[in-house]
C-alpha cells in the first residue's frame, strides 16, 4: 500500500519541464509512467524537438497537426506510434501542460484498447483551443469582460449551481442574452477599471427580465507583466483544470472558443490585479433602460450607470 501511495505521489508531482531537461540527445525517449494503462513516452525527436508519443497496436486514422504541433504516425514489427512534436519553442510551457493533460486524462481508461481514440479525441480538443494558428487577439475591453465572466463562474456560480449547470447557463457569447441564466435568477458580469465610477450597459435587453437578477462587477487594475496577478491565459487554464467531468470541460472550452479566444502568448502582457467584486440586485427599482419604458421608436441604446447611484442595491 505504501508503494502505491508513493507512486501516486510521484505521479502528482511530475514536472515535465524537469523531465525534458534530462534529455540531451535526439531520438531518445523514456516511458512517462510505468503504472499508466497506456504506453506514453516523452523525449526528443530526430531533429531535436520535444515530443510525446503513444505506442500501441492500432489502426491509424488521418490526424492533421497544426503550425505548432506536428503529428507523425509510425509502425514497426512490435507496435504503432503516434507522436506529437513541438514546432515552436516559445510554447514550451504550454507543451508541458499539453503533455500532462494527455497523460492524466487517459489514465482512467477502462481498457488500453480505448487508448488510440482517446488520444486523438484529446488532441482534437487541444488543437481547437490552444494550438489554433489564429493570431488575432481580443481587445483589452473584451479581455477584461471575459475575465469578469470567468471570475463569476469560478468564484461563485460553480459552488451555487454546480459546475455542469453553471457552465450550461453561460451564454455571454450571445450578446442578446444575459451572461448567465438559470431558472430562478440571471447574472450579468462586467469588468471595469478599479477607479471608474460608472459601468456601461450595452443594450436595452441586458438588464431586462421578469425574474430577479444581479449585476456583478469585477474591479480590475492593469499591472505590468512582471506583477503576479490575473492573465486571461492562466485564468482559463485554472478554470479548465478545476472542471473534472470531461463533458463539462468540453462544453466550457467550446464556450471559450465562441468568445473568440484561442491561446496566444500576447495575452500574458495583459496583467490585472483584482481589487474587488461587487454584486448588485437588479429589480424594478434599479435604474435601467428596458424596452417597456423607452419610447417605441427607440430600438437600441447604450448607457452608463453610476455606481454611487446603485449603492443601496449592493449585496453585502
Amino acid at each position: 500500500m505504501i508503494d502505491t501511495l508513493m507512486r501516486n505521489l510521484r505521479r502528482f508531482k511530475m514536472d515535465y519541464k524537469s523531465r525534458f531537461s534530462e534529455f540531451n540527445r535526439p531520438s531518445f525517449f523514456s516511458r512517462v509512467d510505468a503504472d499508466h494503462i497506456l504506453d506514453w513516452h516523452i523525449g526528443i525527436d530526430e531533429i531535436g524537438r520535444m515530443s510525446i508519443e503513444y505506442r500501441s497496436n492500432f489502426t491509424a486514422r488521418r490526424v492533421q497537426g497544426t503550425k505548432y504541433i506536428e503529428v507523425n504516425q509510425y509502425k514497426n514489427d512490435k507496435y504503432c506510434t503516434i507522436r506529437f512534436s513541438l514546432c515552436d519553442k516559445e510554447l514550451n510551457d504550454l507543451f508541458f501542460k499539453f503533455c500532462e493533460d494527455m497523460v492524466e486524462k487517459t489514465r482512467g481508461l477502462e481498457s488500453a484498447s480505448l487508448g488510440y481514440n482517446a488520444v486523438i479525441d484529446r488532441f482534437s480538443l487541444w488543437k481547437k483551443m490552444f494550438f489554433s494558428p489564429r493570431n488575432v487577439i481580443l481587445s483589452e475591453e473584451k479581455i477584461m469582460g471575459l475575465i469578469g465572466e470567468l471570475l463569476l463562474l469560478k468564484n461563485f456560480l460553480f459552488e451555487k449551481y454546480g459546475v455542469e449547470k453553471a457552465i450550461d447557463g453561460w451564454s455571454g457569447q450571445d450578446c442578446t442574452r444575459k451572461d448567465f441564466s438559470y431558472e430562478d435568477k440571471w447574472y450579468e458580469a462586467k469588468a471595469i477599471s478599479f477607479n471608474k465610477d460608472t459601468v456601461s450597459i450595452s443594450s436595452l435587453e441586458q438588464l431586462d427580465s421578469n425574474i430577479p437578477g444581479e449585476l456583478v462587477i469585477a474591479l480590475l487594475e492593469k499591472m505590468s507583466p512582471s506583477y503576479t496577478g490575473i492573465t486571461l491565459n492562466q485564468l482559463i487554464w485554472d478554470v479548465c483544470e478545476s472542471i473534472k467531468a470531461q463533458d463539462a470541460k468540453e462544453l466550457f472550452l467550446s464556450k471559450i472558443e465562441s468568445s473568440g479566444y484561442v491561446y496566444n502568448m500576447a495575452y500574458d502582457s495583459f496583467m490585472f490585479a483584482l481589487k474587488n467584486i461587487r454584486r448588485f440586485n437588479v429589480d424594478d427599482l434599479f435604474p435601467r433602460l428596458i424596452p417597456s419604458i423607452v419610447p417605441s421608436g427607440i430600438v437600441s441604446a447604450k448607457y452608463e450607470i453610476s455606481l454611487i447611484a446603485i449603492k443601496n442595491k449592493e449585496i453585502i
